[in-house]
């Protein structure tokens, strides 16, 4: 069997649920290709798709905010949207690759995906099973206009919002989002800290600062800064940026209570060794965050699926979500500071998670297919 993973680079979680799809098609012996669909119009099309994406993110969010109102907007509408036709144009590139790349199935980890797929089983007329991954907890603008055999969904609560939007039921998989085996495994919080160099008595909170600018993270800084506690440490994640790396390095550099940690490949060892994680509410972080099983404030939503992703989080009792960074800083203290709190609040979500759902997608993928 062979499987194309259709992705897309708006943000890091529509690839980390590919990979992690990846990673359970690894374990079985599947083949499978990750591809952003929009380089098959060209490779300049692609990186300007991701380029004003992330642009827009981190200088301007309230504009995606007013983006997303307008998608909303048109999609009552019931018009074919201008998202269709832009990623139809390229439905024969895609179906070509398809046919000569022997794919037995396509799976889908974002809308331009799955509009793209839709153009290419009815234009071209390719019989190839296609399914969509929603990686947010709400029904993001189009999210209903693609034409695919199924999709597998965040949490059965969904069902309804989605029936809502003109989804057959029995196309709704909830599966839970997918995430890599490695927030499954922990070594634990006193090995966790000896090997990071975190002594055992102090209060960590490890912020993951996604694609907010710098300034944002000053002024929270300057919140944790107000608690005078020695004992209270803060890492901040600046992930790829690299000049939000240096600049608050050069900031910070003689405070021991601040740490900035470039991108790294063991964030799963630093949630082990954390009291609390505060993050954006990104639909794909805080599910492995979660699945993980670490106390999450949710800050600095970016309007639209985001402020949906921390609704649906705070009324699960997965996270609390702040208002403003004194809220930010009062809602981690008290996690890291009531452990019945934390605890009940990890409880709520091994309730509302799922660790094997790249496992199930890929079981009903398969069964499907008669594979």
């Amino acid at each position: 069997m062979k499987i194309l993973l259709l992705s897309c680079s708006t943000g890091e979680g529509h690839n980390s649920a590919a990979k992690a799809i990846g990673e359970a098609a690894e374990r079985r012996k599947i083949e499978y290709v990750i591809a952003d669909p929009v380089a098959f119009a060209s490779e300049k099309a692609k990186n300007v798709v991701s380029s004003a994406y992330n642009n827009m993110i981190k200088h301007t969010p309230k504009m995606f905010g007013a983006v997303y109102k307008i998608g909303d907007l048109f999609e009552r509408t019931g018009v074919k949207s201008p998202i269709y036709f832009a990623n139809a144009s390229y439905a024969e590139n895609l179906d070509k690759y398809i046919r000569s790349g022997g794919f037995d199935a396509v799976i889908c980890t974002h809308l331009f995906g799955m509009e793209s797929m839709t153009a290419v089983r009815h234009k071209k007329n390719n019989p190839v099973p296609c399914y969509g991954v929603l990686t947010d907890y709400t029904c993001i603008p189009f999210f209903a206009e693609p034409s695919i055999d199924g999709y597998f969904i965040p949490h059965k609560d969904l069902t309804a919002e989605l029936a809502g939007k003109g989804f057959d039921k029995s196309s709704l998989y909830p599966t839970g989002i997918p995430v890599s085996s490695r927030f499954t495994s922990h070594i634990g919080k006193e090995k966790a800290r000896t090997l990071l160099g975190i002594s055992g008595e102090k209060k960590v909170i490890m912020i993951m600062s996604g694609g907010v600018g710098c300034e944002k993270i000053k002024e929270l800084c300057s919140e944790f800064l107000k608690i005078k506690d020695e004992n209270l440490l803060i890492y901040f994640f600046t992930g790829r940026n690299e000049k939000m790396a240096e600049k608050l390095n050069r900031i910070y550099k003689s405070n021991t209570r601040i740490n900035i940690v470039p991108f790294t490949d063991k964030v799963n060892m630093y949630m082990d060794a954390s009291d609390v994680l505060m993050t954006k509410p990104g639909g794909l972080s805080s599910t492995e965050a979660a699945v993980f099983g670490i106390p999450i404030v949710h800050i600095m939503t970016i309007p639209g699926c985001e402020t949906r992703n921390a609704e649906f989080f705070a009324r699960h009792n997965m996270s609390l979500r702040a208002d403003n960074n004194s809220d930010a800083v009062r809602c981690a203290l008290k996690l890291a500071e009531n452990k019945n709190m934390a605890e009940t609040m990890k409880g709520y979500q091994r309730l509302n998670t799922n660790a094997d759902s790249a496992d199930m997608i890929l079981d009903r993928v398969t069964e499907n297919g008669n594979f």
